[in-house]
């Protein structure tokens, strides 16, 4: 029989990852089977945002667990960069969301007056910092605690992490079946070899429906294709990130621009399309007029795996012994990374969890089906 690991994890995204480190750091031995390259798929895609404040404006159970896994990033920087000797390009230089009409002025002038770590900065203010910002904003919130990273920094550090704790990474090794083995553990079985494990995480993103439909109808999760494109200045510079509704920009250390995101739904094609890109640029020109004459550096897209509430779901299954699910992130898979990463761990030896980051995270809340 091959060898028998603690936990088998499908997916090597960001969220597959984390969740292996945290299990790895307690203890465990962990096997993270990816079809591809580890953070090759939506977590590659992505910009790399810290946005607890830009995916809602409800203080609810979603917005807390944003912030407090925004919160764990300091710490894991630097547990990541002495375990793997890669740094993740942690930044907090904080974000501005712009208002471009009256209306929104007066709302998010509204939001600074009850929200903590925020502050209404009015156009003058904002354009002293950054100066390339169009004059045809009224003002901007300004999120002084939103930060931003390299994906692929995260997940290489990750995968490195990973294996110096004895984990285990089958690149290239897709995943065919898993089913119950004498009902005790689970057989995973792939082009290359079949392996056994005590306990399942699927944490395929976009894909994880093939595999959980196997175990439950409760849940699906359905792609969303992101297209981004990167561009380099040749006057001016942007030292926060900026976004106003769909656009946002994000300065790199290497001094490009990322632009993102298109929300494509119903396509499995991860190729950017020239009128998505199009679209990308006119947005970002009207945000800042001298990306028109920037040069053009690459674009590229990604499938994000989406929800009916744009939620995650992330549980212990309450039926099926030792199977565990971490999807459904939706565009916040980094932002939400550790958090995730911990609460699997701790479903995991059945430590306390928040309740309500159990209830509103759990399989059931769609269907209203009663486990």
């Amino acid at each position: 029989m091959k060898p028998l690991f603690d936990a088998g994890i499908i997916g090597g995204g960001v969220i597959g990852l984390a969740s292996a480190y945290y299990l790895a750091k307690a203890g465990l031995r962990v096997a993270v089977f990816e079809s591809g390259k580890t953070g090759s798929g939506a977590s590659s895609a992505a910009a790399g945002m810290l946005g607890a404040h830009t995916e809602t404006e409800k203080d609810d159970a979603f917005f807390r667990f944003a912030k407090e896994s925004q919160a764990l990033y300091p710490k894991l920087a630097h547990d990541l960069l002495l375990e793997s000797g890669i740094d993740i390009q942690l930044q907090y230089n904080g974000m501005y969301k712009l208002a471009m009409t009256a209306e929104e002025a007066d709302s998010l002038k509204k939001r600074a007056e009850i929200e903590k770590d925020v502050e209404w900065h009015s156009k003058e203010k904002v354009q002293e910092y950054e100066k390339g910002i169009t004059d045809a904003i009224y003002g901007a919130l300004k999120i002084e605690k939103d930060g931003k990273l390299t994906p692929a920094a995260l997940c290489k550090a990750f995968t490195k992490a990973i294996q110096l704790m004895s984990g285990k990474i089958f690149e290239n090794t897709p995943v065919y079946k898993v089913s119950r083995f004498e009902g005790s553990h689970y057989e995973i079985e792939t082009p290359q070899d079949t392996f056994f494990c005590e306990a399942l995480i699927l944490a395929n993103g976009t894909w994880s429906s093939r595999l959980i439909k196997e175990f439950t109808r409760n849940i699906f999760v359905h792609p969303v294709k992101g297209e981004c494109l990167s561009v380099t200045m040749k006057d001016g510079k942007l030292s926060s990130t900026v976004f106003h509704e769909s656009c946002y920009l994000v300065p790199k250390l290497d001094g490009t621009i990322v632009i993102g995101a298109t929300m494509k739904e119903g396509t499995w094609n991860t190729e950017p399309s020239v009128q998505g890109i199009a679209a990308l640029m006119n947005k970002a020109v009207k945000i800042m007029p001298a990306i028109e004459d920037a040069s053009f550096q690459r674009a590229w897209a990604g499938l994000r795996p989406g929800t009916a509430d744009s939620k995650p779901f992330i549980f212990k299954h309450q039926g099926i012994p030792n199977l565990f699910v971490a999807t459904g992130h939706y565009r916040n898979g980094i932002l939400l990374a550790p958090k995730t990463g911990e609460m699997i761990r701790d479903l995991f030896f059945n430590r306390p969890a928040a309740e309500e980051y159990v209830h509103a995270f759990r399989m059931d809340r769609a269907a209203g089906v009663k486990l």
